[in-house]
């Protein structure tokens, strides 16, 4: 057989020179384009395995910070779109893009080179013109109420946030002078109750908590309750209807807030401790008149005391305990029992007890009839009233007396001191035994300075010396 015949038999074709050249070069290439990858993954997974946290960490920052700048092309296809991405790295929020392809596939081979995990979620697509929103926002959809008694009042997407709430309206309504040993609470039962409700009753816990803490002028459209909260709070409170009457989160301007915090706390506390008065009874003073002999000194002690307020307004206080540090000093005073009315021993009515004329018919200057007792003592000397009495004239007296000072002491009993140089009292006064009524002197019909002592009994004088 000759060659052409086996080569139409077998079907044998002989390769092309150039054929063969490429077979070639396509083989190279392949195992070096293996190698290169086998020698990148492990200097890579060396690099990896030494790398520490904090170099890890700002890797991964520095990855996603890129990986944000590096999304340029987004920013050409913002006015164009409506379709939106949500970007996460690792699990992380970082941002939303346009959901592009271009843009997309731009960041996707940014982030393998800087080995970020990069994922994209739609975040809505294009809606058409004229949609109805109105209907999306009364759809249902789960909420959490928080409810006093029963009623609801606000609307928070999670309980998480409704407990944020609760807490954000505890610590504006608390005293900030609490200690930590203080007891706060809510007044009522203040519940979380999951409800189906529309979009539009959710709040954010910011505007929750404003719409508690300032109940006046917060109405918020839309803000009733669905049958499915109705039910779920009447189960809970065991009652036919919670929110019949006043709509639930609305009350009367300047109503204040639509919450109430007690807070009570126990503290210690240093008092005064007031101290008492015994009084001595002294006839020779007027009815009325005390005379402190001995001051008083208060006491120390230390209260423990309950004290309850709400929305931070003292309410009540209550003393649980006392302990005395130092007792109070008593004080000592006198008090006049003197009504007027002559009564004991009488005294004498000068710091003089020279005597120089006596009652009764002088010898000299022709034998007249001396009323009373004439005392020597120097102008300006002090008188002081023999008993208890009230003052019927004090002044100038034309009978031959001058100045003088007239008391009634009661009983028909009429005591006179003549000759005075001033007096210290007045008409109608009270005076006690012992009190300062003048100052002797040298008026009227006198010779000389002296103090004029007269008794009168049913408006005749008497002889002086037992009423002094």
């Amino acid at each position: 057989m000759d060659w052409t015949t086996a080569r139409r038999e077998t079907g044998y074709k002989p390769a092309a020179p150039q054929a063969g050249w490429i077979h070639t070069w396509r083989t190279q290439a392949r195992q070096r384009w293996i190698r290169q990858w086998t020698e990148w993954k492990t200097y890579w997974k060396e690099q990896w395995q030494r790398v520490s946290h904090p170099r890890l960490a700002v890797a991964s920052a520095a990855g996603a910070a890129v990986l944000l700048g590096g999304s340029y092309t987004a920013i050409a296809h913002v006015g164009q779109t409506q379709a939106w991405m949500r970007v996460y790295t690792d699990g992380t929020y970082v941002g939303m893009v346009p959901n592009d392809p271009t843009t997309t596939t731009a960041m996707q081979r940014i982030a393998l080179g800087y080995h970020v995990d990069v994922r994209f979620a739609p975040l809505y697509t294009h809606v058409a013109e004229g949609y109805d929103w109105e209907t999306v926002a009364s759809m249902p959809t789960d909420a959490v109420a928080i409810a006093l008694n029963g009623k609801p009042l606000v609307y928070t997407r999670t309980a998480d946030e409704a407990n944020q709430v609760l807490d954000t309206v505890r610590d504006a309504l608390t005293p900030a002078k609490l200690t930590n040993k203080a007891s706060v609470r809510f007044v009522g039962d203040v519940t979380l109750v999951p409800v189906e409700t529309a979009i539009s009753n959710i709040l954010s816990p910011q505007a929750a908590a404003g719409v508690l803490l300032h109940r006046g002028g917060t109405r918020l459209s839309g803000r009733g309750e669905t049958s499915a909260l109705k039910a779920a709070l009447s189960a809970r409170a065991g009652t036919a209807d919670p929110t019949a009457g006043t709509s639930a989160g609305v009350g009367a301007p300047d109503a204040g807030p639509l919450l109430q915090v007690e807070a009570e706390e126990t503290v210690t506390k240093t008092v005064s401790l007031p101290y008492t008065t015994r009084y001595v009874e002294d006839s020779r003073m007027a009815k009325g008149q005390v005379k402190v002999i001995t001051p008083g000194k208060p006491g120390v002690a230390k209260e423990q005391i309950r004290e309850r307020f709400i929305n931070g307004q003292l309410v009540d206080s209550e003393i649980v305990s006392k302990q005395v540090v130092t007792e109070p000093t008593q004080a000592v005073a006198k008090r006049g029992t003197n009504t007027g009315v002559a009564d004991g021993d009488w005294v004498w009515p000068s710091p003089s007890y020279l005597i120089t004329s006596g009652f009764g018919y002088r010898r000299l200057g022709g034998g007249e009839f001396h009323p009373g007792v004439d005392i020597g003592c120097p102008i300006g000397t002090p008188v002081y009233a023999t008993n208890n009495g009230t003052v019927e004239d004090a002044g100038w007296n034309s009978g031959g007396y001058g100045i003088w000072v007239k008391i009634d002491n009661g009983n028909g009993i009429e005591t006179v001191f003549g000759h005075l140089s001033r007096t210290a009292v007045q008409p109608g006064q009270r005076v006690a035994k012992g009190q300062l009524i003048g100052y002797s002197g040298a008026t009227g019909n006198v010779t000389g300075p002296h103090l004029h002592y007269e008794v009168r009994i049913g408006g005749r004088a008497v002889n002086p010396r037992p009423y002094m």
